[in-house]
């Protein structure tokens, strides 16, 4: 799908692209606060939203021709695998995998801003 170019001045998109990420690393830092049993039973909802957080900024991007969609997109699959790779054995009670993924997330959402 083609979606037509549109001109937003760079500094508006990167604030909302900020914007969104940070909204996404909060949420990550919340679960990392949480007890074990919720910890595990809220792991598969953030995986949910950072596959949704990821495909709505590839589609700024997209909107916005901008060259970095390809890395980004490949970006993105990495850490989309290694969420789906974890998520059963978190979701089988490996809390601490889940936490060190978690941490790892974090950071990596903070490098890529």
């Amino acid at each position: 799908m083609k979606f037509p170019h549109i001109a937003l001045p760079p500094p508006a998109t990167s604030a909302a692209l900020r914007r969104h990420r940070s909204t996404l690393r909060a949420r990550v830092k919340a679960l990392r606060s949480e007890p074990d049993r919720k910890f595990v039973n809220d792991f598969p909802e953030l995986v949910a939203a950072v596959e949704a957080s990821f495909r709505h900024e590839e589609s700024m991007l997209e909107l916005l021709g901008d060259a970095c969609l390809h890395p980004r997109r490949a970006d993105h699959a990495v850490i989309l695998c290694a969420l789906h790779r974890t998520a059963p054995r978190v979701e089988s009670g490996d809390v601490g995998l889940g936490r060190q993924v978690a941490d790892a997330l974090e950071h990596v959402l903070t490098w890529q801003d």
